[in-house]
């Protein structure tokens, strides 16, 4: 590897290399690496290879005589917040050196051979501090001498600042002869002059009131008349002179009329929605929003949310400016392609311009949409963040003095020539966004200051308007790092930062809106946003974010030089492998999702991407390095050391000079080893970037921002965003799709099996479970295995096309859909792995005969002795199988003792090839019980099996009864008319059983048919097929088989839940090898696959409630049944419709009641995750909160991703897929 000089900056720039905003959270203790201040190292001092000095090692010291430097007089330069400080420079060189604080080793600032004065101090304090060479980093071997100093008294005497302008003047309301003015109070402001035309028309004599009523005159109200208001607040005192401010913003009224909006434009966009932003109009009360000719909204505010649209589709949107007298005429159109108006920012530093030698004409600007200018600063009690005095000749808002709270440019000697080249470059690009970037890690330190009170909030305010205009730029992002924690050590904080912070944005917000209506724009306002929960409350942004257009959030530097073991950077999701605190909260996923779920609208949050990576030396082999604990941070870099451009990176790291580069498929994040020097390095790479786009389409976010745009000099990364995230509504590429029909097709205690319909042109799929990559195929299945039993699973897939080496393209997600396990089986039930057969827990009984039945009596004390001496909770009871009826009989002492072991007691009884389980907590109590056993005879058995064979059913095994009864005080034993939970299970194997097209039933004699009740088929350890039958009645019970064959059941989504549901007896082929999966399903048919599919046995002879349903139809009796229990009701009182067809939202209010009989207890939906669904303002609102479940459940998939279909005719293939989902959802079918 060649060996990189060092580099002289330019001598006369503070920013360089130390203003780069990063990121401190509770979760991760993080800071922006790419030209970021450093914090101290670990104690053990780097070990720094010969390759990479730029010195002999042996030679090597730290800076030498660090003093305090002396002005013309010989005094030491210290002021009450400032020090100046000098040591012995080295010739010829920059003498860039990083300063610390002696006592506590935090990093405090960098400085070079003209800057180095330390800032920010606190008056009267003492301080200890010493400097390290910043080429040594991170490394604090090489000290200097450590030098005491106490700052002086704050001098005070600072000008008062001016009265305050009322803010945001706006008209209230108008009349025939009146117009009503409001605005935001002056703090102090005893009374206010309205000016009307440039002349004095009235005063409001009261500071506190914020409107004001003026009456036109006599032929005031003339069309065409022109008013032109402004407000000035006044406040006096006894003896002082009377305070004036200066004028609020004019609001311009032409009577009669209403100016036509302006600058309407997309603020920003996702796949289902577009936020639209324009300049307010002076006079309007509100405003009309039209979408291709057509109302579809109103807004108080110059900003309007258009949902619930279809992605891929252009929409042209005006608006309409409107009071209580005056319409205006339409604004222009403006067009928005949902899916195809993301927001990719980047970031620009000042600094870029000097030894990184990028300058803003080297910015592909058609490839991104925003330019956050990084930064401004500050200005507090005369001085910036930067220690440098806010006055400033040089600067036309800064000739005179800078109050408190005003923001001020960050470097005087850079920013303005900057500002003129990006606005050269728009020029060219005219939709690109100039903003101007405030704070940022180091310049963070007033802005507690400045948002604590509502005089300098308003001076920030008033500020960032005038910095707007003089530089001709879009808006503002604020970067405060962080309100109330984290940050450098002297930023001021508060406990009242929260509650500031919304206020800061809410005063920024009005002064941006005030004055876009006298300029005819609409200004931008965002913030950058910490990585952190502990952000999302810090900044209140459930609220704040109400005046943000939206929000960019660093989700990056969650590893770096602090810490010795090498992890990522910017990991997308979750690695399972990764060691480190916090690891399932520390990535990007980790990240927005804390942010979305802290109240941040999807819409509005844009994830962050780092364009540099961060290195590691002396890294163990293992691993390649990945997650070893190293010496420290590389003691080299770009441009600092243990941090790399990803340019660099790419041009001269990647696979050469034994540097070879590795993927992590957990994480997507690529990164390099190099066994022989122990380096290791971590990035985001092209195939980082395919990876990102496709999560911010899955979650529906509004684009990404990156940290900073010099490091991608060679624009990999930013070609490959702008070419899967397409931007001004541009047709983009076409990409993979979605994987749709993601369902499961199978489930236990212990796994899912999972499909989804093949995407055109993807080479391989990949499975998230939880959020996490849970495995990697080429076929369209996959099987979940080594899961908990009754637990739910949040499962999702996208697609990928990939060759040996590359990874070419990757799709958004599926959507997600939640699978809950089935509960656990008893150890001595299938599919658990064993068959009913004696086992560890065997109680000993005494049998004796009584007539034709044999009876069974537990021994109380050896069972008692069992019991208590063992560690298992479920005990078993053997009989002979070969005894046609038998009573066991367990004593309430045992029944007690097998209470006392909780929740998973039970007990069962084992006969031949069957087991009768009950969960003693499904009992009423502990009392003693008597299970009954019996088999038909065989004038009974001949009888069933010509009713199965009148079915087309085969008897796979023998029919046989179990009923239990509870022993009454009176010594009595009563039958058990309920029991709690799922109460007891039926395990039969049998012989050669077709798991797909068995099922167990019940034998109703009332009915003369056989009904099939929820039933789920494994295999036990020795290959023997078992059911188990969930039921909770005294039928007869056995295990059957169809025949039944569809050909016409085609559709890979449909097919094998229509022949599950036929063999389950849910429904009935039209014919003996047609299903009809086409044919819209009745709502008579429908409701009885539910009463089927449940396992619910209908009284026949129950008087019908519907007139028009035929007590002889082979309906009847499940519609009854169905209307008793509240699943469904009729059209109306006394008529059902039973040939009538049944839409999709009136089976989901049918499925959802299913749900609850079946024991569910919310279900609930959030009827705002229909809204991605372009048709959702289709569906009725009795159907939306079912809808809602049933798609949060993934029991419901949409006709197509945008597209619900809510009032769609259910087919018969439809129904038979949404039945036999809500039974794998119950746990009762695989």
């Amino acid at each position: 590897m060649v060996v990189r000089p060092k580099r002289f900056l330019p001598l006369a720039l503070l920013l360089c290399l130390s203003l780069a905003f990063g990121s401190f959270v509770n979760t991760a203790r993080t800071y922006a690496e790419s030209d970021a201040p450093e914090p101290a190292p670990p104690e053990s001092s780097s070990v720094v290879d010969a390759t990479y000095a730029t010195e002999d090692d042996a030679a090597h010291t730290g800076p030498t005589n660090l003093r305090i430097a002396l002005d013309e007089e010989g005094n030491e330069k210290i002021t009450h917040n400032t020090v100046t400080y000098e040591w012995d420079y080295l010739p010829d060189d920059a003498n860039e050196i990083d300063v610390w604080n002696a006592d506590t080793n935090a990093w405090l600032t960098w400085g070079n051979l003209t800057t180095h004065t330390l800032g920010s101090l606190k008056p009267e304090t003492t301080y200890r501090i010493y400097i390290t060479w910043f080429t040594d980093r991170p490394s604090l071997e090489y000290k200097s001498n450590v030098i005491e100093f106490t700052t002086l008294p704050d001098p005070g005497g600072y000008p008062e600042p001016p009265l305050t302008p009322p803010l945001n003047l706006r008209v209230d309301s108008l009349t025939d002869s009146s117009v009503t003015l409001k605005w935001k109070t002056s703090p102090g402001a005893t009374g206010y002059d309205l000016y009307v035309n440039g002349g004095w028309a009235q005063g409001v004599w009261d500071g506190s009131l914020d409107t004001v009523t003026y009456q036109l005159p006599e032929d005031g109200s003339v069309a065409g008349a022109v008013y032109k208001f402004e407000l000035g607040a006044q406040r006096s005192a006894e003896g002082e002179p009377l305070a004036v401010s200066k004028n609020s913003n004019a609001v311009t009224l032409t009577w009669g009329e209403l100016d036509t909006p302006k600058d309407l434009q997309v603020v920003s966009a996702n796949r289902t929605s577009v936020s639209l932003g324009w300049a307010a109009v002076p006079g309007a009360t509100s405003y009309d929003i039209y979408r291709d000719g057509a109302l579809v909204g109103t807004s108080e505010a110059n900003r309007y949310l258009a949902s619930g649209l279809r992605e891929g589709q252009t929409y042209k949107f005006q608006v309409a400016a409107r009071n209580g007298l005056w319409t205006s005429e339409p604004s222009a159109e403006t067009e928005a392609v949902p899916g195809h108006n993301y927001n990719i920012i980047t970031y620009y530093t000042s600094w870029s311009i000097y030894a990184r030698d990028f300058q803003p004409e080297d910015i592909a600007a058609n490839q991104i949409t925003h330019i956050n200018y990084a930064f401004s600063d500050l200005c507090w009690r005369g001085m910036s963040s930067a220690a440098a005095a806010c006055q400033n000749d040089d600067v036309p808002l800064q000739k005179d003095y800078v109050y408190d709270g005003e923001m001020v440019v960050g470097d005087p000697a850079a920013d303005l020539a900057n500002f003129a080249a990006l606005n050269e470059l728009k020029r060219t690009n005219p939709k690109l966004k100039l903003m101007v970037s405030v704070g940022g890690w180091s310049w963070s330190n007033f802005f507690s200051d400045m948002a604590a009170t509502e005089e300098t909030r308003r001076a920030f305010a008033n500020s960032v308007v005038e910095f707007l205009r003089a530089y001709q730029l879009d808006g503002l992002d604020i970067d405060w790092e962080y309100p109330v924690e984290g940050g450098e050590d002297d930023n001021s904080r508060r406990p009242s930062d929260p509650v500031n912070f919304t206020l800061l944005t809410q005063t920024v917000r009005e002064a941006l809106d005030a004055a876009g209506a006298e300029d005819g724009k609409y200004y931008l306002q965002t913030i950058a946003s910490g990585q952190g929960d502990n952000f999302v409350v810090n900044a209140n942004l459930a609220e704040s974010v109400n005046a943000l257009d939206f929000i960019n959030i660093m989700t990056y530097d969650y590893h770096g030089s602090w810490e010795t073991r090498a992890a990522h950077n910017s990991p997308l999701y979750y690695d399972e492998n990764d060691p480190t605190e916090l690891a399932e909260r520390n990535n990007v996923q980790g990240g927005v999702l804390g942010h979305l779920n802290g109240g941040v609208p999807a819409a509005k949050l844009v994830v962050g991407i780092p364009f540099y990576g961060k290195g590691w030396i002396s890294c163990p082999p293992d691993g390649e390095g990945q997650y070893q604990v190293c010496t420290s941070a590389t003691p080299f870099g770009t441009w600092e050391n243990g941090s790399f451009d990803f340019a660099d990176l790419e041009n001269n790291y990647a696979d050469q000079d034994g540097y070879v580069r590795y993927w992590n498929e957990a994480s997507k994040a690529a990164y390099l080893y190099n066994p022989e020097k122990q380096v290791f390095m971590t990035y985001n790479d092209k195939a980082s970037m395919m990876y990102i786009a496709s999560f911010v389409k899955s979650l529906n976010l509004a684009g990404v921002m990156s940290w900073e745009i010099s490091g991608d000099r060679s624009r990999t990364l930013s070609t490959e965003l702008a070419r899967d995230l397409p931007r001004y509504g541009e047709a983009g590429e076409p990409g993979l799709a979605a994987p749709a029909q993601l369902r499961a097709t199978g489930k236990s205690a212990k796994s899912i099996a999972l499909a989804w319909d093949a995407v055109a042109d993807a080479t391989g799929y990949e499975v998230f479970v939880n959020g996490v990559l849970a495995g990697q195929t080429n076929e369209t299945k996959w099987a979940l295995d080594a899961l908990t039993a009754n637990t739910a699973y949040r499962i999702k897939v996208l697609a990928v096309r990939r060759t040996e080496t590359t990874i070419e393209a990757v799709s958004p997600f599926s959507e997600e859909m939640s699978v809950t396990t089935s509960r656990a089986p008893s150890t001595s039930t299938p599919p658990a792995g064993t068959a009913p057969q004696p086992a560890a827990g065997q109680l000993e009984t005494t049998a004796a005969k009584d007539g034709d039945r044999t009876v069974y009596t537990v021994n109380k004390d050896s069972a008692l002795q069992a019991i208590a001496g063992s560690e298992l909770a479920q005990f078993q009871i053997v009989i002979d199988a070969a005894t046609s009826a038998s009573d066991v009989i367990v004593p309430p002492e045992v029944m007690a003792t097998l209470a006392a072991k909780g929740e998973n007691a039970a007990l069962s009884v084992i006969a031949g090839g069957t087991e009768f389980r009950i969960p003693v907590q499904s009992l009423p109590s502990a009392a003693g019980i008597r299970i009954t056993v019996s088999a038909p005879s065989g004038e009974e058995l001949n009888a069933m099996k010509q009713k199965l064979e009148a079915q087309g059913l085969t008897l796979k095994a023998n029919p046989i009864q179990y009923g239990v009864a509870q022993l009454n005080a009176d010594g009595e034993y009563a039958a058990i008319a309920s029991f709690a939970g799922e109460g007891p299970s039926r395990i039969m194997t049998a012989d050669g059983l077709n798991a797909d097209q068995a099922t167990g039933v019940v034998y109703v004699p009332k009915l003369g048919e056989f009904r099939s009740v929820p039933t789920l088929i494994g295999e036990t350890e020795n290959g023997k097929a078992a059911a188990i039958l969930r039921d909770r009645g005294d039928w007869i019970y056995a295990v059957v088989e169809t025949s039944a064959a569809f050909g016409d059941v085609t559709a890979e989504w449909a097919k094998r839940d229509a022949m599950a549901a036929a063999a389950k007896l849910i429904v009935s082929g039209e014919s003996a090898d047609t299903f009809g999966p086409n044919i819209p399903v009745t709502r008579a048919a429908f409701v009885s696959m539910i009463v089927r599919a449940l396992g619910l046995i209908p009284d026949p002879a129950a008087a019908g409630s519907f007139s028009d349903v035929d007590l002889s139809s082979a309906y009847a009796s499940d519609i009854e049944l169905a209307k008793k229990l509240g699943i469904v009701e009729g059209k109306t009182d006394s008529l059902f419709d039973p040939a009538g067809r049944i839409t999709r939202e009136q089976m989901a209010v049918i499925l959802a009641n299913a749900l609850r009989v079946a024991g569910v207890e919310n279900v609930t939906g959030d009827i705002s995750l229909l809204e991605k669904f372009g048709d959702h303002g289709e569906i009725a609102s009795y159907a939306q909160s079912a809808l809602a479940y049933l798609v949060e459940q993934n029991l419901l998939l949409g006709v197509s991703q945008a597209e619900l279909a809510p009032r769609a005719s259910l087919t018969r293939a439809q129904a038979a897929v949404v039945v036999m989902r809500m039974l794998r959802d119950l746990g009762w079918a695989e």
